[in-house]
């Protein structure tokens, strides 16, 4: 099969033709072993020289459109020819056999490839000219009817019909896991540019507020149903803020939730007099700066917090089941380690607000309280931690 369905280097796995040019080459791969097939069988068989010069001429076309498209890969020529001659041959046949001896079965078979190949115009002009003609070779039937019998040939027909058919709706599966997958794809990629910032790497402030939405969720569910203390399980659960959101209202996570009582800490980063440095160095050394800092300050988070790019050279970090000492200790070793660090042939430091969650505080309250902490902490000489 690889060999047969040639990848044409024009018409990537990407490209809106790539799964036309390999139903092309499908087509006619079952096109030119059914002809040799029903051409021995209708030589050898039912010793019909009629339908076996049928076949041959099947045969032949099916080679010169599979050679015409390997040499010149044109996809719209190769598509209208193989839909002529399958639509044209099965007609043709019906029409030799008078419809008798399920010939009609057949046409079924030409909806599958026009619609694919030629588009739902030209698809549907070709599979209603088909089906007129089986109607009218019914419609003779009707005028003239005799007692239907079963021969061998309805017996190949309906066989060999069913297998094509079988074929082909396979393919079609193929391609229709092959897109639904690559749309997957492409919706995690969109959902991941959405929620990251593009010069970091780091997640960006639309993912900070989608978090804290969350979490606070979780928090006013546990303000109004507090299970009793001696049912409580000491264990807090992990909470994945990297991956998918859930609604925390769905009856699942409302168990999670109501074990759920770890404190939530939210800290707010900003680089000391970043403007000289884009002022002395430029904006690209700037740049250059925050993404080394973005990198350094990730290297020191644990597993369930949260990092973000708030914007500018301002960050935020969210901490889970991390009490307000905890934090203070946490954020004091943050900016020693910055301190120390040589990034971009520079000195930097950086000063740190922080603010505790409480039950009155929502995603801008408590947003603002460690924007004011930092402030408080610029207000102090920089370089330090400052607590709402």
């Amino acid at each position: 099969m690889k060999f047969w369905l040639k990848q044409f280097a024009q018409y990537p796995p990407d490209h809106p033709d790539y799964w036309r040019v390999q139903l092309i080459g499908y087509t006619l791969l079952i096109t030119m072993s059914y002809f040799f097939i029903l051409a021995l069988i209708n030589l050898l068989y039912f010793n019909s020289l009629e339908y076996t010069l049928l076949d041959s001429v099947g045969l032949c076309i099916s080679f010169v459109i599979f050679y015409h498209f390997r040499k010149t890969g044109h996809v719209k020529i190769a598509s209208w020819a193989t839909t002529i001659m399958v639509s044209s041959l099965i007609m043709l046949f019906a029409i030799s056999a008078k419809g008798q001896s399920y010939s009609l079965f057949w046409s079924t078979l030409v909806p599958l490839i026009s619609f694919f190949l030629i588009g739902r115009k030209w698809g549907t002009l070709i599979s209603c000219l088909t089906f007129a003609v089986c109607a009218f070779l019914v419609y003779q039937q009707t005028q003239d009817p005799e007692p239907v019998t079963i021969r061998t040939q309805a017996l190949f027909n309906i066989i060999e019909v069913c297998i094509a058919q079988v074929l082909l709706i396979r393919f079609y599966e193929k391609t229709r896991f092959s897109g639904y997958q690559k749309l997957a794809l492409r919706n995690l990629e969109i959902q991941k540019m959405a929620e990251t910032d593009k010069l970091t790497g780091l997640y960006n402030r639309d993912k900070l507020d989608k978090v804290l939405e969350q979490l606070l969720a979780i928090k006013a569910v546990n303000n109004d149903v507090m299970p009793d203390s001696d049912s409580r399980d000491n264990k807090s659960p992990s909470i994945d803020i990297g991956g998918d959101d859930k609604n925390p209202t769905e009856p699942r996570l409302l168990k999670l939730i109501s074990r759920f009582q770890s404190p939530i800490s939210v800290v707010m980063i900003d680089i000391d007099h970043f403007k000289r440095i884009n002022d002395n160095h430029g904006h690209l050394v700037g740049d250059k700066v925050l993404c080394e800092l973005a990198h350094l300050l990730q290297s020191q988070m644990r597993n369930n917090d949260l990092l973000v790019r708030w914007g500018g050279e301002e960050f935020v970090m969210v901490l889970l089941n991390t009490t307000l000492n905890d934090t203070i200790e946490l954020t004091e070793r943050l900016r020693q380690y910055v301190a120390k660090q040589n990034i971009q042939g520079m000195a930097l430091t950086i000063s740190l607000g922080v603010a505790q969650y409480n039950s009155q505080d929502s995603a801008d309250s408590i947003l603002e309280r460690a924007d004011k902490a930092l402030y408080k902490a610029k207000s102090q000489g920089r370089n330090c931690v400052a607590v709402a």
